[in-house]
């Protein structure tokens, strides 16, 4: 039943004002387009019942407005809870409810059009307490090395872990005695640009060091997401706010004749306000056991100022090598593994080897090798059966130089799972990586993946959730986020996480691609295949992109178009070795059962790593009541 409005509404800290269309929290504006504010209001005038999509649609368009509602809905119910702080996952004022809608939870307290709005004072004192520290107001200093990462790792472990939403932590951290935080990049003030690699990895150092720590008291921001903040000039509130942490870590590098200077400051991001600084000086000897030195001290001062006790894991091991350009190759490594191109992941190779020659003790750069090995075989640039032999010896001599690196049990893990389906031994070291480090974002997408797989998605669904919002501003983290949903049939929810995905990346073709997945599933391969070829003229000819986009020909009655794509992704398989599971898939929308099952056959000699997602690939679900099927499950070895 609707409920008549006065003009000014309250809840919680928020006062909404239905004259103006004006939001504010504490006095203070907050900006919000008419969409998300008409959202707002049909759910105030409704509080405790379910307002359907279908309602909504109504109310923000007309009848004669032609939009893709699915979109337009999941994008205004997202900027609404962006402007309020609130989440999806841990709701405070909008609940939503699969595939049917959304309720406003929280009490309503209406006003008199006279009262005043909240001052900043009382919208405090409706919030939990922050931690005390001194009253010396933060310098505008760009927020780049030490601090910035300090924050982004406390924003991270208390994110990652599902305690807090983003928006919430500045306010519940501290009370609960949990805080995120982020380490951002330090900041290179030595003049000389070819020392920005030993700024970087005082930067990593940091994250790894603070990663060990207890996740249900810090969290650790992601490196990937800490370095969008390089040479940033925003605020440290801005930074807080946008990454939901409660702390920031800055820290910056000078060197002058032959000593090294190192400044760090730990900033608490509501209130912009100092809790701790330091400065490190010491000869320029061995750069690389000063940098080593200097994180642990910084990782023992930020533990100590905030009374969080570090873990008893052994994070003292060496993970850089003592060979300055050997460090520099695999920071260049990295940075060319992060891209999703043939191109990005071979020049990864080359880097990591050229780290390996000048260092061969590097246990990390073995085990970068080893991840770009994996993402050339299970891409399609290369053929797996070469590729993962490959991996798989680069993972084993890392462990073997040192197996406390949790690099290198997750290298192992995805190694033993994709290809050589050993699942309780990908398990076992996905498990010992997390052990390693609770805050290891790339490990924790692996293991949700994984879990995924086994026929655990209740389980694979949080997991998924902690590395993302370990990587807050990664596409890739968001997008694994809606994969997981797709795999559990939450396809309304799935397209949800990934519209988010593209706002974080409105050019990242891979989210284009699980879209179009997804709406083959819902019954809609039309607006597939508008979405996959979004993701052909982003990524080219890929066979990822060339199989889901067949599929949704096929399944959208365009068979001779699919037919032409099949035979392309035929040609793609020669000089690449696509995997058997792309054609057996396209067969499968073609309603070629048989010759479905005898790529399926061809996939199990090949030990196609899709063939892991045998048990939840939608796409699959024609052939579930053959009994090949089930003799194929068993002979993968996975759950029945």
């Amino acid at each position: 039943m609707r409920v008549p409005l006065d003009p000014l509404v309250r809840f919680g800290a928020f006062q909404v004002d239905l004259r103006t269309g004006e939001l504010r929290k504490g006095g203070v504006r907050i900006n919000l387009p008419d969409q998300p504010l008409q959202v707002l209001r049909t759910l105030l005038e409704r509080p405790g019942e379910l307002v359907t999509r279908e309602e909504l649609r109504q109310r923000l368009w007309s009848a004669e407005t032609f939009v893709d509602f699915e979109h337009g809905v999941n994008a205004a119910v997202r900027r609404l809870r962006d402007a309020l702080g609130d989440s999806a996952d841990v709701p405070r004022f909008i609940e939503t409810l699969p595939r049917r809608g959304y309720r406003f939870t929280a009490p309503l307290i209406q006003e008199t059009a006279t009262e005043d709005a909240p001052s900043e004072e009382q919208a405090r004192k409706e919030e939990l307490p922050t931690l005390a520290t001194p009253a010396r107001p933060v310098t505008r200093a760009r927020l780049l090395g030490v601090i910035a990462t300090m924050a982004l790792v406390a924003a991270a472990a208390l994110w990652a872990f599902g305690y807090l939403s983003p928006s919430t932590v500045n306010r519940e951290s501290v009370g609960r005695g949990r805080f995120m935080l982020a380490v951002l990049p330090f900041e290179n003030l030595t003049g000389d640009p070819d020392q920005e690699y030993l700024a970087d990895g005082m930067t990593e150092e940091l994250i790894a060091q603070l990663g060990h720590t207890d996740p249900s008291r810090l969290g650790v921001i992601a490196r990937t997401s800490a370095m969008q903040f390089k040479k940033t000039t925003k605020r440290a509130d801005q930074i807080g706010s946008e990454l939901g942490v409660s702390h920031l870590l800055e820290g910056t590098i000078r060197t002058t004749g032959h000593r090294i200077r190192i400044a760090v400051q730990l900033i608490e991001t509501r209130h912009e306000t100092h809790v701790w600084a330091e400065q490190y000086e010491r000869e320029v000897r061995d750069v690389l056991a000063l940098q080593r030195e200097v994180a642990e001290a910084i990782a023992q001062h930020i533990t100590t100022s905030l009374a969080i006790a570090p873990s008893d894991v052994n994070a003292n091991a060496r993970r850089h090598s003592t060979i300055a350009e050997a460090n520099e190759h695999y920071l260049r490594g990295r940075y060319y593994w992060s891209k999703d191109t043939a191109d990005g992941h071979k020049k990864a190779v080359e880097h990591f080897r050229r780290a390996i020659e000048l260092d061969p003790s590097f246990a990390l750069a073995h085990s970068g090798l080893a991840d770009a090995y994996v993402l050339l075989g299970s891409d399609g640039f290369m053929p797996m059966r070469d590729a993962y032999p490959l991996a798989r010896t680069a993972a084993l001599k890392a462990l073997e130089l040192d197996d406390a690196l949790a690099e290198a049990h997750n290298s192992m893990a995805a190694i033993t799972a994709d290809y050589y389906w050993d699942w309780v031994e990908a398990g076992r070291h996905f498990t010992r990586a997390l052990a390693l480090n609770p805050n290891y974002d790339a490990a924790l997408g692996n293991y949700s993946f994984y879990l995924a797989c086994m026929g655990r998605i209740e389980e694979a669904l949080p997991v998924a959730e902690r590395a993302r919002r370990l990587d807050p501003v990664s596409a890739g983290a968001q997008m694994n986020v809606g994969l997981i949903l797709y795999f559990a049939r939450r396809y309304d929810d799935a397209i949800a996480a990934i519209d988010e995905t593209l706002d974080l990346a409105p050019d990242f073709g891979p989210a284009y691609v699980t879209l179009g997945r997804v709406y083959v599933a819902k019954g809609l391969p039309d607006r597939a295949v508008e979405q996959l070829e979004r993701a052909r003229g982003l990524m080219g000819r890929r066979p990822d992109v060339v199989t889901p986009y067949a599929y949704a020909l096929a399944r959208a009655r365009r068979q001779r178009e699919a037919r032409t794509m099949l035979d392309e992704l035929r040609d793609l398989s020669k000089p690449r070795a696509a995997a058997p599971v792309r054609v057996a898939l396209v067969h499968i929308a073609l309603g070629e059962t048989d010759l479905a099952f005898e790529w399926l056959e061809k996939a199990i000699e090949a030990r196609d790593w899709q063939m892991a997602l045998l048990n939840v690939e939608p796409a699959f679900d024609p052939l579930r009541s053959d009994q090949r099927f089930s003799a194929l499950v068993e002979r993968v070895g996975l759950p029945r």
